[in-house]
Parts: structure tokens; sequence; C-alpha cells
């Protein structure tokens, strides 16, 4: 029995160079925001994420933010101004896809690209998402810092990452 559990474990991590890709995750995260002029944004929260491209990022500070995805649109809820702004998926970063497509570089660390963008990912001794950093479109320097990390093989149902929109908020269809 421990060698079936050993064996399917390990088995993903064979098959994709290291980075398990999960049916399902769940983690919070700091993600630090560095411009180019050095001023640092520190943004904490929590993500919940499907590998059928269903997710939803809450931020809760410095503010209140939520961005929800179905696979098709996404939704960026902005509880400070209180709008939303609906976008198609086009090219926002696929968390799955980027470890999908990640190679070993050295040790705990893997590269992808994604749209044009390097990533680096940092994995832990389980093989499982530690840390992201990349330069953006606007030269800062992001860094995502994942903890609590749990790894799961069903899926979120749906309405679990469903974004709630207030009546009265603003819709803005990007």
């Amino acid at each position: 029995m421990v060698l079936f559990r050993i064996f399917f474990t390990l088995f993903p991590l064979l098959l994709l160079g290291g980075i398990r890709v999960p049916v399902q995750v769940s983690a919070t995260f700091v993600q630090k925001v560095t411009t180019p002029k050095k001023k640092v944004v520190r943004y904490t929260g929590e993500l919940l994420l499907n590998r059928s491209r269903e997710f939803r990022w809450r931020y809760k500070t410095p503010t209140k933010r939520e961005i929800c995805g179905d696979g098709d649109r996404v939704r960026v809820i902005d509880h400070r101004l209180q709008q939303v702004v609906v976008y198609k998926v086009g090219s926002l970063l696929d968390l799955m896809q980027l470890l999908k497509r990640a190679k070993q570089y050295r040790g705990d660390l893997y590269l992808a690209r994604y749209h044009g963008t390097r990533y680096t990912l940092k994995v832990d001794s389980r093989g499982q998402l530690e840390q992201i950093a990349y330069t953006d479109d606007m030269d800062n320097i992001v860094n995502i810092h994942f903890h609590n990390v749990r790894y799961g093989n069903t899926p979120f149902p749906a309405k679990q990452l469903q974004c709630h929109v207030p009546k009265s908020y603003d819709i803005i269809k990007g």
C-alpha cells in the first residue's frame, strides 16, 4: 500500500519534469511588486484554482479585490472603486499552463515562457509550487510566494470559484 501511494505521488513528477500539475490548488499568497523606481507594494490574499482554468484570486490587503475566471471570461472586482471589469480571457496568465510548460533549470528552480514573458518558478520538496517571479510589461518585478499550498484530486465546485458582485457596482466590459 505504501509503495502504491509513493508511485502515484511521484508519477506526475516523472511525467512533468518535477512540477506537479494537480486537478485543483488552494493557497494563500504574498505578492510583492517592485516598480522600476524601487517602490514596493505588497499584496496578500488567497487563491483557488481548477485545472479547467476556473479560478478565484481574492486579494485582502492593501485593498479588497477579487479576480474570478470561468475559462472564457475574467471578472476583476475592485471593492474600493465599486466596479467590475469583465474581460475575455485572451493572454491572461493561465497558471496551470505555466506549470505544464515549466522546464527544470537547476534544482528546485524551473523556467517557463508564456505569451512572451519569462517566468521563474520554485517548487518545494514535494514538487508543489512555492514561488513565481517575473517582470511584467510595465517593467515591474513581480514575486508571488505561496503558503499553505494544498493540491487536490477533485475540482472545486464552480459556485465556490464565483465572485459575488453587488448590484450597486458599475460593470465595464473590456
